[in-house]
């Protein structure tokens, strides 16, 4: 209990310091019933800086680094919403707890299929693992004494965008999500993918 709270600990630190004109919050949601795999995982909830709207929330799970993959760091999961949303901080848990299960270990461009839309009333009913490009560079790893985290994107895709990135990769899709300047944090947006 002690490393998981200092990992938290640690955490905050961090997204104080990359987004410090936002408030960062402890999200909540029931552990018991999403997260049998990291009991102490905590979400925080990163609200946009005052006055900015068009800015998402963020959600950014807190524990799931705790035990380092082969690669020798631990991966923590980022989520945008629209808004604020308690179940965006129910899904980012989801996810984590289901990469410390090491038969569903997550990695860059893995396709993650939710089986309902992200949000209810979404278009997107997957997930894509991402680089967190669109964050300050700052955001995707952080290093202490103890270990290294690097912080990973959950990326809400259509089922034909997952289709595409398992044929042609995350690069390519990716492309196409930028061209199209497709607002990944929308709760419906058109598929870049026809």
């Amino acid at each position: 209990m002690a490393e998981s709270r200092k990992v938290a600990e640690v955490v905050w630190a961090h997204l104080s310091r990359v987004f410090p004109k936002r408030t960062i919050s402890k999200a909540s949601f029931a552990t018991h019933e999403l997260v049998v795999n990291l009991p102490e995982l905590a979400v925080f909830e990163v609200a946009p800086p005052d006055g900015e709207t068009s800015a998402p929330w963020l959600y950014v799970t807190s524990g799931a680094s705790a035990e380092a993959m082969d690669d020798g760091y631990g991966l923590e999961f980022v989520l945008c919403a629209a808004a604020a949303e308690p179940l965006a901080a129910k899904l980012v848990a989801m996810v984590a707890n289901l990469h410390a299960d090491p038969r569903y270990a997550m990695s860059l461009g893995q396709v993650v299929e939710i089986g309902h839309p992200w949000l209810p009333g979404a278009s997107a009913d997957h997930l894509i693992v991402a680089l967190p490009g669109i964050f300050d560079p700052e955001l995707e790893w952080l290093s202490d004494r103890d270990h290294t985290t690097r912080f990973i994107w959950l990326v809400p895709i259509t089922r034909r965008e997952a289709e595409f990135a398992k044929q042609h990769g995350l690069d390519a899709l990716q492309s196409r999500l930028g061209a199209a300047q497709a607002d990944l944090s929308a709760l419906t947006r058109e598929s870049v993918v026809p």
